[in-house]
């Protein structure tokens, strides 16, 4: 397993952008909801509720504090409480940066019960721990395979060159298994349990086409990292 928390932060953070301060966002509350405590915006994607735990303090948090924000002292959240809270490091490469992303633009305890939902935990609590660690380890690809949608199917038969009608049946889970594309799956199933979430947020209609730009943009470079994890050593 590859360590690719740079590149992901790096991803995260051209994704979210400089500072904004829209009155209808709950995240650029200090108190994590319109109307409560400072109305202070957001830089590179840290909210102005998770500057608040942060620091310690809703009423600190002001516009002030959120646009001294720094490039590093972002990327130094983001790892302390997203990256090493859903323990990225652990995770197979392209798997990684899908929950780790999704977890930042959401929270992680919802990127983490999508992936325990995925590989069959039975209890899912949001929490990344050994159980977890295991089951992504072990799940078969038709253990995965339910939780894609249609169009995400689609595109996972067009990577394994199986004919994609959005259906996986029998030819497309022998051609994963024969071509070890668990990890794929997995990279397809989060994507599809992810979007459903973005639909489902009262703000899609003003978000909503950022957000799923952003999730291809998401499923393209965890592709990407799970072709250099995959491709073969360099020689000297």
């Amino acid at each position: 397993m590859r360590n690719n928390l740079s590149k992901s932060l790096d991803f995260t953070m051209a994704a979210e952008g400089g500072y904004q301060c829209s009155k209808a966002d709950d995240g650029n509350w200090s108190g994590g909801r319109v109307g409560r405590g400072n109305l202070a915006g957001t830089k590179y994607g840290i909210s102005a509720a998770l500057m608040a735990l942060v620091m310690g303090s809703v009423s600190a948090v002001n516009s002030s504090v959120m646009r001294k924000i720094t490039v590093s002292q972002a990327r130094s959240i983001a790892t302390e409480r997203f990256w090493q809270v859903m323990q990225c490091d652990s995770l197979p490469a392209g798997v990684d940066v899908m929950l780790f992303d999704f977890g930042f633009n959401s929270t992680p305890d919802r990127a983490v019960r999508q992936l325990q939902a995925t590989v069959g935990v039975q209890f899912p609590d949001g929490t990344m721990g050994p159980d977890t660690l295991l089951k992504l380890v072990h799940a078969k690809p038709a253990d995965i395979a339910p939780s894609i949608s249609h169009d995400y199917a689609e595109q996972l038969q067009a990577w394994l060159g199986v004919s994609p009608d959005g259906h996986i049946g029998p030819r497309t889970l022998q051609a994963a298994v024969e071509q070890q594309a668990h990890y794929a799956m997995l990279i397809y199933a989060l994507a599809s349990k992810q979007e459903a979430a973005y639909r489902s947020f009262k703000n899609f209609p003003v978000f909503g086409d950022g957000w799923l730009n952003r999730l291809e943009e998401r499923v393209s470079i965890a592709h990407q990292f799970l072709a250099a994890q995959d491709a073969p050593a360099a020689v000297a």
